[in-house]
């Protein structure tokens, strides 16, 4: 399915069909995104679909956030995908917003520990939590990406950490101190002061 293709049928859908079936396309589409071999189709995907928001969109795009979250597998897309890399991790990663939280509330969910992992992935000081932005070198409708650390921070300071238990949001601030703790001086100290908004 060509990309113009999509577009268009995503435009008709919006006019035509009720609600269970743009749903219904949508989940179809992100299915491909862990299939996909080719990093711009995944990268489209995901930026074409990036403002719904929805639990189903979360369950389709866990594996992809699990594997974001392995550094083997990390380091071998962002060879795959190059500059867009941290846009299509950024993208990605943002789909585990409010709408996930009773997913993540549940004790005997897989949702928790993938999220837990990419919190602690993606807040830790180094390659993936700099402050400079991405520029979407190849949809430039989309506009300019944060990185992934800042997109979660961003889900947990709206509404997110509120949505969850206090047993998950006691292990959300253990985490985030001790990857503080870890830190040096400067990053400790930038780091506590974005999350301690939430």
């Amino acid at each position: 399915m060509s990309v113009i293709a999509i577009v268009d049928l995503l435009l008709y859908l919006k006019l035509y069909f009720p609600s269970r079936h743009k749903r219904r396309i949508a989940e179809y589409l992100l299915s491909h995104v862990m299939n996909c071999g080719l990093p711009m189709i995944k990268l489209f995907l995901v930026a074409l679909l990036e403002q719904l928001s929805g639990q189903a969109k979360a369950e389709a795009l866990l594996p992809t956030v699990q594997a974001l979250t392995d550094k083997e597998m990390a380091s071998d897309w962002e060879k795959l995908f190059g500059p867009q890399f941290e846009e299509f991790a950024t993208i990605t990663v943002s789909a585990l917003d409010s709408s996930v939280s009773g997913h993540l509330n549940n004790t005997s969910g897989t949702f928790w520990p993938i999220f837990l992992d990419t919190i602690r992935f993606y807040f830790q000081p180094g390659k993936y939590s700099s402050s400079d932005r991405v520029e979407s070198l190849h949809l430039p409708a989309i506009g300019s990406f944060v990185l992934p650390r800042e997109a979660l921070s961003k889900n947990l300071q709206s509404g997110l950490f509120s949505r969850l238990s206090l047993d998950r949001q006691a292990e959300i601030c253990e985490s985030i101190i001790a990857i503080g703790a870890g830190s040096t001086d400067a990053v400790r100290s930038r780091f506590l002061s974005t999350i301690v908004k939430c």
